[in-house]
C-alpha cells in the first residue's frame, strides 16, 4: 500500500528533515508540502492525502485550525516544539506525536503506527477534534509566555485505553514508574503519563513529594506515616483503600522538613 502524505510545518530545515525521513520509508510518498494554515487547508484538500505530517503552531492559525477547515481529514502525526505535558495527550486512537527534533528511531516507529491505523478505517474527525480542544484549553497562553508566566497547568494528560484523561492533580494520589512507564494513581484508576517522574516533580513543585525513586506523592493526600518491612517506612494515602507507598530513609529526613513529624 501506498500512503500519500502531506508536510505541515512553517520551517524549511523542519519540512526539508522530514523528506529525509520519509525516504526511507518507500510505501510512504509525499505529494505536497505548506508552511502556514491556509496553505495546508488548499494542499490537504487538493491532493487529499492519507496522512498529514501537521505541526501544531504555524502562521495564520494551529492544527486544529487547519483541522478545523479542511473538507477532507487524514491521518495525522503532529510534529511539534511545545513541552512534554502537553504532548502525550496526541496519544489517541490514530493520531501520534513527533518531539522536535524528530529521531530516526522515533520516526519510523510513528509511521508504523500510522500504518495500522490507515489499514483500520476511517479517523476519528470529532473524536479528535474535541481532543485537540481540551489540549489547547491547558497550554500556556502566548501571551502568559512572553509575560513571564511560569504557571503549571491545571490538568495532566494520561492515558487510559485509547483515551486521553487530563486529569485534576488534586485527584492524583501519586505518580508511579514501573520500569519506563510512568502511572497516576487515583482512587478508582492507574493510567498512564508519558513524561519522566523528573519532569513531573519539577512541575508540580512542593504540592508532590519524591517519597522514593520510583514515587512521587501528592502531599495533600498523605494521611500517616507507618513502620514497614524491615526498618522501612511507608507513605499511607488519603483513601478508602488506605493505599500506600514506600518512603525512603533518606527521604524520610526531607518529608520531616517539610512536614514535621
Amino acid at each position: 500500500m501506498t500512503v500519500r502524505v502531506a508536510i505541515v510545518d512553517d520551517e524549511k530545515p523542519a519540512r526539508d528533515r522530514l523528506r529525509r525521513l520519509l525516504a526511507d520509508h518507500a510505501d510512504f510518498v509525499v505529494v505536497g508540502e505548506a508552511a502556514d494554515a491556509s496553505s495546508a487547508v488548499e494542499l490537504i484538500d487538493r491532493e487529499r492525502p492519507d496522512l498529514c505530517l501537521l505541526d501544531v503552531q504555524m502562521p495564520e492559525g494551529d492544527g486544529l485550525d487547519v483541522l478545523r477547515r479542511v473538507r477532507h481529514r487524514p491521518r495525522v502525526i503532529f510534529t511539534t516544539a511545545y513541552d512534554q505535558y502537553a504532548v502525550p495527550a496526541f496519544e489517541v486512537r490514530s493520531i501520534d506525536y513527533l518531539l522536535k527534533p524528530v529521531s530516526r528511531r522515533r520516526f519510523a516507529v510513528a509511521l508504523e503506527r500510522a500504518r495500522e491505523a490507515l489499514r483500520g478505517g476511517a479517523p476519528p474527525g470529532d473524536e479528535l477534534l474535541r481532543l485537540l480542544q481540551e489540549i489547547r484549553d491547558v497550554l500556556p497562553r502566548p501571551e502568559a509566555a512572553a509575560a513571564g508566566d511560569e504557571r503549571t497547568p491545571t490538568r495532566i494528560p494520561a492515558r487510559r485505553g485509547t483515551r486521553v484523561v487530563l486529569l485534576d492533580p488534586a485527584e492524583i494520589l501519586w505518580f508511579e514508574a514501573e520500569e519506563k512507564i510512568i502511572f497516576a494513581r487515583t482512587t478508582d484508576a492507574r493510567l498512564i503519563v508519558d513524561r519522566p517522574l523528573g519532569d513531573l516533580e519539577r512541575q508540580l513543585g512542593r504540592a508532590f513529594f519524591r517519597t522514593h525513586r520510583r514515587y512521587l506523592v501528592n502531599v495533600s493526600r498523605i494521611r500517616e506515616i507507618q513502620p514497614g518491612e524491615g526498618g522501612n517506612l511507608r507513605v499511607v494515602m488519603r483513601d478508602e483503600a488506605r493505599s500506600a507507598v514506600p518512603l525512603s530513609r533518606r527521604q524520610a529526613r526531607e518529608l520531616r522538613e517539610l512536614i514535621p513529624w
